[in-house]
């Protein structure tokens, strides 16, 4: 093939990957995530390989793998196709990875079980991490394009028993919480070697932290029914469907989640004494000075929390419900249910 033929054939199908595909493919087709070392836990520091592998696949010439990973405890670092061809670099935004490689020349294209890449990672974090193949394009060699739905995962437990250690929380007021906050696992500082304490937290965090915290049972393959289940991100899915299975959180009125919300003070409240058990009582009213600031359904539950130890105020007596909480705040309030004693 001439080089300018070739340069046509390569754009061409990168071109079939990388734009959407209205042709699905059959059933029989499946996929799978495996561990290279075959280990569900995985140390700290130490490269993690996951390897996508299609069976029953039928003239796989090229194909583009989707995949979202939970990035408070991976690092991705590289992909590199199992076929001998040409790859492009794997685009990654956010938790999402898209990686597409093609064989080259006038050659047949792969058929029955067949890895087709391996995805290579960092952990940085402790804890319960997962990876999710969500769809896998396919193009044969006679240039006929399929996509299909693949929505299988691996997860995997990541140990770290070295103390955590953040570069931004000398000095802070909470300093000893975030620090054994890490040591437990339910909460990972970021890539750049900081926690940022006075970060603000979103409801899709609050509730994986508190999930991970309490060791609710994951809920992999149980249907959120909320109106924007769509937006919740993928690593957050299992622990949000635990939570509101344990009856813990609950959407708004008109059926969303708003996972991507900041979280406010009076609602990461009303999860704790949800998480703990604690019977609200509707009558029971808060003596916060500006209770007149709650909103209602919080009232009890603010009570509650105050007479239980679990919260404080801010000083002048007020407890600012529907301040965002931040990162210092959500740790602090989740070790307060740890360590509670009815």
């Amino acid at each position: 093939m001439k080089p300018k033929m070739l340069s046509i054939h390569l754009a061409l199908i990168i071109c079939m990957l990388l734009i959407p595909m209205s042709t699905w493919a059959a059933d029989l087709n499946t996929f799978t995530l495996a561990i290279s070392n075959d280990k569900p836990e995985v140390g700290k520091d130490k490269e993690l390989k996951v390897t996508v592998t299609g069976d029953n696949l039928l003239d796989i010439y090229a194909y583009e793998v989707n995949v979202v990973y939970d990035t408070n405890q991976l690092r991705f670092k590289d992909a590199k196709s199992a076929l001998t061809g040409f790859s492009i670099p794997a685009i990654v935004k956010d938790n999402h990875i898209q990686f597409a490689s093609t064989k080259i020349g006038n050659v047949a294209g792969e058929s029955g079980k067949v890895a087709l890449c391996t995805l290579t990672f960092e952990p940085i974090g402790k804890g319960q991490a997962a990876v999710e193949l969500t769809d896998v394009k396919l193009v044969t060699s006679k240039m006929v394009s399929t996509k299909q739905n693949a929505g299988t995962q691996i997860a995997m437990d990541i140990k770290n028993d070295n103390a955590a250690m953040f570069r931004d929380i000398a000095g802070h007021w909470a300093k000893a919480a975030i620090e054994r906050a890490a040591k437990l696992g339910f909460v990972n500082g970021y890539e750049d070697g900081t926690f940022q304490p006075q970060g603000l937290v979103t409801r899709a965090e609050f509730a994986t932290m508190l999930a991970r915290a309490i060791h609710l049972p994951p809920k992999d393959n149980a249907e959120l029914a909320f109106a924007d289940q769509s937006s919740i991100p993928a690593w957050a899915k299992s622990s949000i469907s635990s939570a509101v299975s344990a009856g813990i959180v609950s959407g708004y009125e008109d059926n969303t989640f708003r996972s991507g919300q900041m979280i406010s003070r009076a609602e990461i409240t009303t999860m704790i004494v949800r998480a703990l058990g604690i019977q609200a009582d509707e009558h029971k009213l808060s003596t916060f000075a500006d209770k007149d600031q709650m909103p209602a359904w919080a009232h009890s539950y603010i009570a509650e929390a105050a007479e239980a130890g679990l919260i404080q105020g801010k000083g002048d007596n007020l407890f600012m419900p529907n301040d965002n909480a931040t990162r210092a705040e959500a740790v602090t309030l989740i070790l307060s249910l740890l360590d509670y004693k009815k």
